[in-house]
């Protein structure tokens, strides 16, 4: 679970690109043609290291935990519904037996889907709380960026080498951990997410018609 946790946390880290370009050209232009200054900024770590970034993963377990205990749950009650269909069959009509058959053998083939959507809520989940911690490091990069008279802020894994004091992620570490102790990651009902898709889409098709 934790290794998921932080390349999903690499993935999301993509996000931060435009921040940083933009703090990168306005060092540029401080800079006046001179030779360019490079940052180095190990993503992965400001997640391992920080308070905030240490916070999400407990939570998300928890979560996780509690969508297995669901689909446990699920699964023990069709087991006992066919157990008790099987009983039952010498009292029921052929026609009341296939159709309840019918009905479990449907709600059995539904556990994978019941089963991708909970993934998909524990990583929007994820991608929700990743997504604080980078709002909250974005005015401490520029801070950085700026103080440094950097043209550049890279990604330490995708660089072969960078010299220690090009590599700013303590710093970022320091100053995260003074401005944001946690993130609270909050359970995604992705049915309710695509419910209100669907009302906004209803919304904006009753504006356009409007005019």
């Amino acid at each position: 679970m934790k290794n998921r946790f932080i390349a999903l946390a690499g993935a999301a880290a993509i996000g931060l690109a435009g921040v940083v370009g933009g703090a990168a050209i306005s060092g540029a232009e401080a800079q006046g043609g001179k030779a360019p200054v490079i940052l180095i900024l190990n993503q992965a770590e400001v997640f391992a290291k920080t308070k905030a970034g240490q916070s999400i993963p407990p939570q998300l377990e928890k979560l996780q935990e509690a969508a297995n205990a669901d689909l446990n749950a699920k699964v023990a009650k069709l087991t006992k519904d066919a157990e008790d269909l099987k009983k039952q069959r010498d009292l029921l009509s052929e026609e009341v037996f296939t159709k309840r058959a019918q009905e479990l053998a449907i709600q059995q083939n539904q556990l994978p889907a019941e089963r991708e959507i909970k993934v998909r809520e524990l990583s929007i989940s994820q991608e929700r709380a990743n997504a604080e911690i980078y709002e909250a490091m974005k005015p401490i990069l520029k801070d950085i960026v700026e103080a440094n008279g950097a043209t550049l802020l890279l990604e330490r894994s995708a660089v072969m080498y960078a010299a220690q004091e090009t590599d700013i992620t303590d710093q970022v570490v320091s100053s995260l951990d003074k401005k944001l102790k946690s993130v609270k990651v909050e359970r995604t009902d992705l049915r309710e997410l695509q419910r209100q898709a669907i009302e906004a889409q209803k919304k904006n098709a009753g504006k356009k018609k409007k005019k």
